[in-house]
């Protein structure tokens, strides 16, 4: 019985480090809303899937990682809706096939300004 504890233990044990580990590896797209204003929603698209990172107060971020496997190459298109009425629209950076532990952010500025760094 005591063996048995040692191997679930063991599983688990390294679940928990793949899953971990998973964030390392996959590509992820941060926003980061310097601004005065909040942002009511966010979404970037890929060549071939979506990301919505929803609201972001004004002063915080939200991140969110894809997968590793595009299909197709492209740029980052990103809509940015604001509290106060106003939409951004534009593009940045490039994705490919398989960008292991690749960061890109995008700063949301005064005046609605967007600018983006590949890290």
């Amino acid at each position: 019985m005591k063996l048995l504890y040692k191997i679930v233990f063991a599983v688990l044990t390294l679940l928990v480090v793949l899953y971990y580990s998973s964030f390392y590896v996959l590509p992820s797209i941060t926003i980061v809303n310097s601004s005065a204003v909040g942002v009511d929603q966010a979404e970037i698209d890929l060549p071939a899937s979506h990301l919505d990172f929803g609201s972001i107060a004004s002063g915080s971020g939200n991140a969110l990682h894809h997968s590793l496997t595009q299909p197709k190459d492209g740029v980052y298109r990103y809509t940015i809706k604001f509290t106060d009425a106003v939409e951004t629209h534009g593009s940045c950076g490039y994705v490919t096939d398989n960008e292991f532990n690749k960061r890109v952010v995008i700063f949301i500025k005064s005046d609605h300004q967007v600018s983006c760094e590949q890290r």
